[in-house]
């Protein structure tokens, strides 16, 4: 079904609210147990596989509970599923606080576990409920604010990381007060978003998760474009995974500053994103605009590899990771308002799941990728900007030619 809100409605604003919190804490949590691996595993001689699992733990859960999330979504009201992860989160952090405080790494491994669990249940509602709450005309607007606050979110969770960080020194138990404040007004802000009802999906309850996950992707398979936009969005997010991961070390190595500077760098990239977004969202106007796919990742692909030769300049490296977002921004925009408009109604979760499902295994070998190429393979995280950069700039040579053939609009 199709929304009657608007973007202005209370509704909509704690939604937003609730999703720009619970990407504040996500980013804020992992990046503070990135930096704290970094001096714990890397500083110390001990290589980047302990470093790259940090990656690895929180997006197992995405794809082993995936399937049961784009289930949960359709049999049941997305409101209500939105307020109980919204719990579940508020009960884990505060257990990774104490983690943090006491310096369990252990502990905290299990923390970023559930918190990926309880993630993996909350993403297909935060974007399927959107269809339900906005008008159709106000899609591709209601996705640019999405996008536009979830990065502001990072923004302020990167940079508050990377101050507290290096402030606080030994005294973890600073960034433990952050995490804790906002998992509560998560849960307080989840209230009050739009009440929606269940969808009333008939497919019964499939134990087999990766057989439902196989059937939903075989449906979205029928579906020439909506099958492309999907395995875009699963590119989008590995190569975020992956450059989030290799910032913190080329800042460290490379560039040698210390935690508040590397944040800066990646608020930098988070701004981009955020910019990008809400520009691509607003030039679309009512219409969801797929040319400015190839456009945006042929332009991520280029300031990628321009990474490389930015050398030692910490200035270079901020502006061209600002450029890098905003090409990134235009691209995910589109796709992820085509996949939103076009699953069908009743099946809107389960396809968002499966979709997650796609991004999240593709975002799961990210960390994998990244320990065998500075690991095994010993490569610079200059070098890794260059490969992922160059991987980039192909995807967007395909879609141009995708778009020639006219097969980015077709709908079919």
């Amino acid at each position: 079904m199709s929304g009657s809100s608007g973007i202005g409605t209370k509704g909509f604003v704690a939604l937003m609210i609730t999703v720009f919190i619970n990407a504040l804490n996500d980013n804020f949590f992992r990046l503070v147990f990135i930096f704290l691996a970094l001096r714990v595993y890397v500083t110390d001689g001990e290589g980047t596989f302990y470093y790259s699992l940090i990656g690895f733990i929180f997006l197992l859960p995405f794809v082993l509970f995936s399937p049961y999330a784009g289930y949960v979504g359709d049999r049941y009201s997305k409101k209500a599923v939105i307020v109980s992860t919204r719990a579940a989160e508020a009960v884990v952090l505060m257990t990774a606080a104490v983690m943090l405080v006491l310096q369990n790494m252990p502990g905290l491994f299990i923390a970023l576990f559930l918190m990926g669990v309880q993630s993996a249940f909350f993403s297909p509602v935060k974007f399927g409920i959107l269809p339900e709450v906005v008008r159709e005309e106000e899609l591709s607007r209601a996705n640019g604010h999405m996008q536009l606050w979830t990065f502001l979110a990072i923004i302020l969770g990167t940079a508050l990381a990377g101050f507290i960080m290096e402030w606080a020194g030994d005294a973890l138990w600073m960034p433990a007060t952050v995490i804790v404040t906002f998992s509560l007004l998560g849960l307080i802000s989840s209230f009050f978003v739009t009440r929606t009802e269940a969808e009333g999906d008939p497919a019964p309850f499939r134990l087999n998760a990766f057989a439902d996950v196989g059937a939903a992707i075989g449906e979205i398979h029928r579906f020439r474009v909506l099958f492309l936009v999907v395995m875009g969005i699963a590119w989008f997010w590995a190569l975020g995974t992956l450059y989030q991961l290799n910032v913190p070390m080329f800042a460290e190595f490379q560039l040698q500053v210390g935690e508040m500077r590397t944040g800066i760098i990646l608020t930098l990239l988070a701004v981009g994103i955020g910019v990008g977004s809400i520009a691509a969202g607003h030039l679309a106007g009512g219409r969801i605009e797929m040319r400015h796919v190839p456009a945006g990742m042929l332009a991520a692909g280029v300031f990628s590899v321009l990474l490389f030769f930015a050398g030692g300049s910490y200035v270079a490296t901020l502006v061209l990771s600002f450029l890098l977002g905003v090409g990134a921004g235009f691209f995910i925009v589109p796709i992820s308002a085509y996949l939103q408009n076009e699953s069908p109604a009743k099946r809107r979760a389960r396809f968002i799941a499966a979709s997650n499902f796609l991004a999240f295994s593709a975002m799961l070998m990210a960390p994998v990728l990244f320990w065998i190429l500075t690991g095994p393979l010993g490569a610079t995280p200059g070098h890794i900007f260059v490969v992922s950069g160059l991987a980039s700039i192909l995807v967007g040579v395909y879609t141009i030619r995708l778009l020639r053939r006219g097969r980015l609009d077709d709908r079919s």
